[in-house]
């Protein structure tokens, strides 16, 4: 696989940072290559059903759609050109703006952990967890792309732009910046919380919330905290949950870790549908 090479000095490194403000360019130029290229997981399911439902009874957004797609833009440069302003208007004021507490619900859920990395080990934490496609060896962050190169900070840093859409890593040199897709996970919990949904009405409102909030691996005395409850409810119910299939359990020294299993993704997928 061709791999592009960053390469950070001492500079660079302490330059080195994480945008939390949702990024709507390169959201809408994600959208837009997920759209033309039909790729995804599961996560994408039911905003692609929201597209072709609307665009089936929107002639204007039908031609925006085309327009977009026929461009497919790679860069947010690539948005500024005349021609595709008013597809993209009516583009982001279709499929992105209604859709924006389930993306800013998503981005949070996944900073939280990105925010942990950075306060505890700082910028070189955040560059050694970015995902299965990149890999940290000081100084050199190399990311999966498809051309072979290199890329020299010349004490410029890196920004991280963590994106709800984005399928791969994105290189924007002249920034610099790193757009990193986030989590699966983190897309399927994104928008779920409110009380009244089906899994709350499966599962039941505290089990839904443990479900919930094992996303990213959580302990008993954590959840105890999170949902509000006392540690021996949180073990009873994880207890049900476990033996359901949906959550696993790990056991190190005197505490227990849950973590979601893939058939508790998918439940909480099926409410997202």
């Amino acid at each position: 696989m061709p791999q592009l090479r960053i390469h950070f000095t001492d500079r660079d490194i302490a330059h080195t940072g994480l945008k939390l403000e949702t990024d709507l360019m390169w959201e809408t130029v994600s959208s837009a290559q997920i759209l033309r290229q039909g790729e995804g997981d599961l996560s994408f399911g039911p905003w692609r059903r929201h597209v072709r439902e609307l665009a089936a009874r929107d002639p204007d957004l039908r031609m925006a759609l085309h327009t977009v797609l026929m461009a497919a833009p790679h860069r947010p440069d690539d948005l500024a050109t005349a021609a595709l302003r008013q597809a993209l208007r009516v583009y982001h004021r279709c499929l992105i703006e209604p859709h924006l507490p389930v993306i800013e619900d998503g981005l949070c859920t996944d900073a939280a952990a990105r925010i942990h990395q950075y306060l505890h080990g700082g910028p070189e934490a955040l560059l050694s967890t970015l995902g299965a496609a990149t890999r940290w060896h000081p100084p050199v962050l190399s990311v999966d792309h498809p051309d072979d190169r290199d890329l020299h900070l010349g004490g410029r840093g890196l920004t991280v732009i963590p994106c709800y859409f984005a399928l791969r890593h994105l290189v924007a040199p002249a920034g610099p910046v790193l757009v990193c897709p986030i989590r699966t996970e983190s897309r399927l919990v994104a928008g779920g919380r409110a009380g009244g949904d089906q899994v709350t009405a499966l599962l039941g409102a505290t089990r839904a919330s443990i479900l919930r909030s094992v996303v990213g691996g959580n302990t008993t005395t954590r959840l105890a905290k999170l949902v509000g409850v006392a540690p021996a409810t949180v073990s009873h119910h994880t207890g049900v949950l476990r033996e359901a299939g949906l959550i696993a359990t790990e056991r190190e020294d005197n505490f227990a870790r849950h973590l979601i299993t893939p058939l508790g993704l998918r439940v909480l997928a099926a409410e997202r549908g």
